[in-house]
């Protein structure tokens, strides 16, 4: 066996994309990435579209403070899988961050940007800030001194792939953070409208209305300010039919824990009835807020676009 051969045995070994540890529930590795064997998937986000910045240059901490700039990061858009790993303890951030770059380039990336330790930084950083970078210093999830950053873009016909890999060493072993976008359009389309007389329409032939406009951020019931138009409008078809009572009622889609969500549907339900009743003055007496959670799927939570159509604020003629 060449050579060559031989390294890659070895990195296909070291890094692998099967689930061989305990992770958490609903945890996947990103299929191009992979994981270091032995590692353990300790928090786990993804979104079929958003927005995330990846460092290209050195930080300068004393300028900037622990912020992205233009200087020093770029943005990219697409579907992003955000994960959070503990490696195994006797292995170093130095040994596993080698296994990731072999095996990312037999894979057909690029390398566009890695540092280590001082040289992720610009100028004489005391402490090594790197948290902010992967999104971590609001869930304390420390680096320590022994901070390794990759970033690698593989080109593809289908949309560029963009990773990377954040290490670092810790008294409980090996920190790792992988970033993946593959970058794609938005699905667009998605939110449809539904004015006051639309909802009247479908209360009256259906004893319910599902409602698309209230937004909320991932894993949090507070009402995103883009919403205003819809409860502007639910407001309205209150105000207009006053003898009518309704059930606020929050839907999620299939992904998570069965128990979690409808405590996060019957919060976000309550987040509604309460702006309804503090905004415009609709008795609260004529709202009922109900978590349903994943329980009342209307489409398949397989894909993407049938998740979309369960994640919902239905309105229930009571």
């Amino acid at each position: 066996m060449s050579p060559s051969r031989i390294a890659f045995s070895l990195a296909a070994c070291a890094l692998t994309s099967a689930a061989l540890a305990k992770d958490v529930a609903g945890a996947k590795d990103h299929p191009l990435v992979g994981r270091y064997a032995g590692a353990e998937i300790t928090k786990y986000v993804s979104a079929e579209f958003d927005e995330q910045r990846f460092v290209h240059a050195p930080l300068d901490i004393k300028t900037d403070g622990e912020t992205f700039t233009e200087a020093n990061s770029f943005a990219v858009k697409g579907k992003v899988a955000r994960i959070w790993y503990n490696a195994p303890k006797d292995r170093s951030s130095l040994e596993i961050m080698a296994n990731y770059e072999e095996s990312l380039k037999s894979k057909g990336f690029e390398l566009v940007y890695s540092c280590a330790d001082a040289t992720c930084f610009k100028g004489q950083a005391s402490v090594y800030r790197f948290n902010f970078v992967g999104g971590d210093a609001g869930i304390n999830y420390r680096y320590g001194d022994g901070v390794r950053y990759l970033l690698a873009k593989a080109t593809r016909p289908t949309g560029d792939v963009y990773a990377a890999i954040i290490i670092g060493d810790s008294n409980s072993g090996p920190l790792v953070r992988v970033i993946a976008v593959d970058m794609k359009p938005m699905q667009s389309g998605q939110i449809a409208f539904v004015d006051a007389e639309a909802m009247a329409r479908a209360i009256a032939s259906n004893g319910r209305v599902a409602l698309y406009g209230v937004e909320f951020d991932f894993d949090d019931a507070q009402i995103k300010p883009g919403s205003r138009a819809t409860l502007d409008e639910i407001a309205k078809f209150l105000k207009a039919n006053p003898s009518v009572s309704v059930v606020v009622t929050g839907h999620t889609d299939g992904k998570g824990q069965f128990d979690y969500n409808v405590d996060l549907s019957k919060r976000r339900a309550a987040a509604v009835v309460a702006d309804l009743a503090q905004r415009y003055g609709v008795s609260a007496q004529r709202l009922t807020p109900f978590g349903a959670g994943m329980a009342s799927p209307i489409a398949s939570n397989d894909d993407e676009a049938g998740r979309a159509k369960n994640r919902r604020v239905a309105l229930v003629k009571r």
